[in-house]
């Protein structure tokens, strides 16, 4: 039943190495898996073949199409550990930067390179972790929501949507579908990904994601949003999980070169800068924008009343 399960996913696993075999197998110890595996000890493969020690942590993916099942990509680290970006230990993403080269894993199991995956399409993408919160508020729900939106206006010939989690620990390919399900993701547009520990701290790094754990299944983070153009760099970035759907969308389409509505871009652009100025809340960059165009109007009523006054009742007009 759980080899029918498991068949043909990659599951990106965190362990110990306990022995290294004669014969370049491994014997490892993984942590468990949510809804994909327990924590046990098996007899792998290597592909490719790589030193490990024994007693050394290992990322991987486990493939369990071969007898023994095969760790694929396998790499000494760590266990991953949320916290605040390290981002001079990579190349940080800006704008006109290339997406990082990355190994990942989606909803489905299936293995893609984030730097190429996407090529050819008009990218936009996000981080979550599927434990946030709905009761409260949480920005992961709504960052899913507002994605569920961009589904529906978006052309999957010309666009695509990805979610990136930050909590690998949890977030099985399993776990990924399950909640690709609740926002009705089509796979065919909307990519949910995870992968190794390793693999995820780096990205954050580049991304400068800060993610630190309040407990044991919550976690304060930061989020951005990157706008990616066809030919994979990136065109636009958004410093506040509060961002308008609507002006996305249309700033989206710029980047693609088709016809957006500007109103909405300069919107997305002015309540998005004052937004991050204002700590990420976009309900105090709306009423400042609000109140700014209210002075401006009121600035113009008042000079074309000036204006008018001094036409009729001005010096010209007494004599």
């Amino acid at each position: 039943m759980l080899q029918a399960l498991l068949a043909a996913a990659l599951i990106p696993m965190h362990g110990l190495v306990l022995a290294v075999q004669p014969n370049g197998t491994v014997i490892v110890r993984n942590n468990v898996v949510s809804q994909m595996l327990p924590s046990e000890t098996r007899v792998y493969r290597l592909l490719p073949r790589v030193r490990l020690a024994s007693g050394t942590g290992v990322d991987a993916f486990i493939d369990t199409s071969t007898t023994p099942w095969t760790l694929r990509d396998a790499v000494a680290a760590g266990p991953f550990i949320p916290g605040l970006p390290s981002i001079g230990r990579v190349v940080p993403v800006d704008y006109g930067s290339r997406l990082p080269s990355a190994q990942l894993v989606d909803q489905s199991g299936r293995l893609l390179s984030l730097q190429r995956a996407f090529l050819g399409k008009t990218l936009i993408l996000s981080f979550v972790f599927t434990r946030c919160r709905t009761d409260d508020g949480g920005i992961c729900p709504t960052i899913s929501s507002k994605f569920t939106y961009l589904q529906r206006h978006l052309d999957p010939a010309t666009f695509a949507l990805a979610e990136i989690s930050l909590d690998p620990n949890y977030d099985s390919p399993r776990i990924l579908t399950k909640y690709a399900r609740t926002y009705g993701a089509d796979p065919t547009i909307w990519k949910m990904l995870t992968g190794e520990g390793i693999t995820i701290q780096r990205l954050l790094n580049a991304f400068g994601i800060s993610s630190l754990q309040v407990s044991t299944d919550d976690f304060l983070h930061s989020d951005k949003l990157f706008i990616v153009t066809p030919a994979g760099r990136v065109a636009y970035i958004i410093d506040t999980a509060q961002w308008d759907p609507g002006g996305v969308l249309a700033q989206a389409r710029s980047v693609a070169g088709m016809v957006s509505n500007p109103f909405e871009r300069f919107k997305l652009s002015l309540v998005t800068d004052v937004a991050s100025f204002c700590g990420g809340s976009q309900w105090v960059g709306v009423v400042l924008l609000e109140l700014s165009l209210f002075f401006i109007i009121l600035i113009f009523v008042a000079s074309g009343l000036w204006i008018v006054g001094r036409w009729f009742w001005g010096p010209s007009r007494q004599g």
